[in-house]
């Protein structure tokens, strides 16, 4: 099987999500996406619009979804958070 998923995009995400995020949960949402860990940050989660992903230390992963629309339209919200929330972001963030 072909790796489908850019591992450290993932990770990138996940780091915008709980810094540009709203407290949820056991987590953070940001645009939609939940991004929460396990209690010793061995996987991380990333959730929402009916699609899980669990990324594990070893770099090995997970999808849980009900069709393939739902997680294109997961993994075009992860792509938008990844190219849309960077330190320029958060100085915009904090003048206001």
């Amino acid at each position: 099987m072909q790796n489908e998923l850019n591992n450290k995009v993932v990770l990138e995400v996940f780091d915008k999500i709980r810094n540009f995020g709203e407290p949820y949960e056991d987590g953070h949402m940001l645009e939609g996406i939940i991004a929460s860990s396990d209690f010793e940050g061995y996987s991380v989660l990333l959730s929402g619009s009916g699609v899980t992903l669990q990324l594990n230390f070893h770099q090995s992963y997970k999808f849980d979804y009900e069709s393939e629309k739902l997680k294109s339209q997961f993994m075009d919200k992860i792509d938008y958070i990844h190219r849309h929330y960077n330190n320029r972001h958060a100085a915009d963030s904090a003048s206001t």
